[in-house]
């Protein structure tokens, strides 16, 4: 083929499909955040290089490796020790990977953080979706112990293309998103000397609720964080005012069921029971709520109540999609059967004595 040709070939091939976009122009830029992650990156960069076109990482002063790790995989690598306090805490997540993002060159970015590792079950599945006109982002599963959730992790990159929020920031996305998956990203956290999930979620959320007391995602992180915490009655009146003023389905759920385990653990089981029925009445679907009302009951001496809930629970199918913020495996067949195993021994043991 001519030089002279290559333009009229490449207008053909626009041309050939109306669903989906021009195949040269999916470059993928993965986008990444560290900080002293040399014991987890490298199985991160090695997740991802395969699939990726470019690697972009923002350091925010790491002294164990991280960054010579990072360069032998050809990453670009920018140092920028005011991201962090003198502790090496990031001061906001969101100024971090906005950074980032504007050292990407890819059409389409992919988030991962290092402690992550990226699973790609069908690229070519994969590399079609990217084609697709007027998608703008893909929402893959994240996979953290037994609990999953389903987050916009590989998007376009627009001019207005931005991160918001100190901690649990969200990206801006406008137009169509679609779940699926044919990839996921596991969560494999390595926490040894660092700070905890709970303590960040606790220093930045009330931060953030410095700066705007109405900010109710941070009032939902900074519940959970006082629940990971074991500050179980601290934890409850923020569960409460998120009930009362978030119109957030999922989130009002999730809530429900953090506020039922707070105070199944403090033994308020009336308290628990009552809270695990709000979830309930949410959405009877899930099997989550019943585990809590099942406990709760063993604990107000209902066993017969709790046999039902438990069997309840053991019924549900495990949900598939995007629609909820978390999932717990273990709620729809191993919790509830074991809890069901437990209350036929104790009644067995009854019966002999």
């Amino acid at each position: 083929m001519s030089v002279g040709l290559l333009p009229v070939a490449i207008s053909s091939l626009q041309l050939e499909s109306a669903e989906y976009g021009p195949i040269w122009n999916m470059a993928i830029t993965a986008c990444l955040i560290v900080h002293n992650e040399a014991s987890v990156i490298e199985r991160c960069l090695r997740s991802i290089s395969s699939f990726v076109d470019e690697i972009c990482i923002v350091d925010s002063g790491s002294d164990d490796g991280t960054v010579e790790i990072a360069r032998r995989f050809g990453a670009h690598v920018k140092i920028d020790r005011l991201l962090a306090d003198r502790a090496g805490r990031l001061r906001d997540f969101s100024a971090a990977r906005n950074a980032v993002l504007k050292m990407a060159t890819g059409r389409w970015v992919l988030s991962i953080d290092a402690d992550e590792v990226f699973h790609v079950a069908q690229p070519p599945e994969l590399r079609e979706l990217l084609g697709k006109v007027g998608l703008s982002a893909i929402e893959m599963r994240i996979q953290s112990g037994g609990v999953s959730w389903f987050l916009p992790r590989l998007f376009l990159r627009k001019p207005w293309t931005r991160w918001h929020e100190r901690v649990h920031e969200w990206v801006e996305i406008r137009g169509k998103t679609i779940p699926t998956d044919c990839a996921m990203i596991e969560n494999l956290p390595c926490k040894i000397g660092k700070e905890s999930a709970a303590h960040r979620d606790l220093r930045l959320c009330n931060w953030q609720l410095r700066e705007n007391p109405d900010n109710l995602r941070a009032v939902f992180y900074l519940a959970r964080a006082l629940r990971h915490l074991g500050r179980y009655r601290d934890a409850l009146p923020y569960y409460s005012r998120y009930w009362r003023e978030s119109d957030f389905t999922a989130g009002r759920y999730s809530v429900a069921i953090s506020a039922a385990i707070c105070r199944l653990i403090v033994h308020d089981f009336e308290g628990s029971r009552r809270w695990a029925m709000r979830a309930y009445r949410l959405d009877s679907q899930l099997a989550e709520a019943c585990c809590i009302l099942g406990d709760a009951n063993v604990g107000l001496g209902r066993l017969d109540l709790a046999v039902g809930w438990f069997k309840g629970a053991k019924s549900k199918t495990l949900p598939t999609g995007k629609n909820h913020l978390y999932v717990d495996r273990s709620s729809y067949h191993e919790y509830p059967l074991a809890r069901l195993q437990w209350i036929s021994e104790l009644l067995l043991r009854s019966a002999v004595n």
